[in-house]
């Protein structure tokens, strides 16, 4: 081979590889994003392994639910999270939609379980339920969850446990 071919073929072979390696930067955020979010469904939430929570969040990371501030770092989200894991013992979680944008994450999902154990400081129902939500996950740029706000219906909940509402006493 002569020396203006194998030329030809390095310039072709580093123009094809900076294509590629620029193509794959621009994915990058998305897929650790992806992969944080996947772990934190599977791994925290579906599997029950609060510890791995740890890895994943900030030290000062906040958990908004419904407007109020339910954990205000690593270790009260995990506290939180083993409420619903002692009220729901087969919890899972399902996100449905996601949507990555810079460095959030949007996200609906479904969760379903069985109260057979003390929910906060409710007693086990023995009744199933599905919730849909909606959570807005931040992540900061090295890939850490610094906070994340949660809505759902609390009220569609309590009903599924059979919970009542009554009337006000009006006087």
């Amino acid at each position: 081979m002569n020396k203006s071919v194998a030329r030809l073929l390095v310039l072709i072979l580093v123009t094809t590889s900076c294509k590629s390696e620029n193509k794959s930067d621009a994915l990058t955020t998305n897929d650790i994003l992806t992969n944080k979010l996947n772990v934190l469904i599977d791994s925290c939430w579906n599997d029950h392994n609060v510890s791995r929570i740890n890895k994943l969040v900030s030290k000062d990371f906040i958990r908004i639910q419904n407007g109020i501030t339910v954990a205000g770092n690593e270790n009260e989200m995990a506290a939180h999270m083993n409420v619903f894991f002692t009220g729901f013992p087969d919890l899972k979680i399902q996100y449905h939609d996601a949507y990555i944008q810079g460095n959030d994450i949007f996200m609906n999902w479904e969760c379903t379980g069985s109260n057979t154990g003390i929910f906060g400081e409710m007693p086990a129902t023995g009744k199933k339920i599905k919730i849909q939500g909606f959570s807005h996950l931040y992540f900061t740029e090295e890939g850490k969850l610094f906070k994340e706000d949660v809505y759902y219906n609390e009220l569609d909940l309590l009903q599924q446990l059979g919970y009542t509402l009554t009337s006000p006493v009006l006087q």
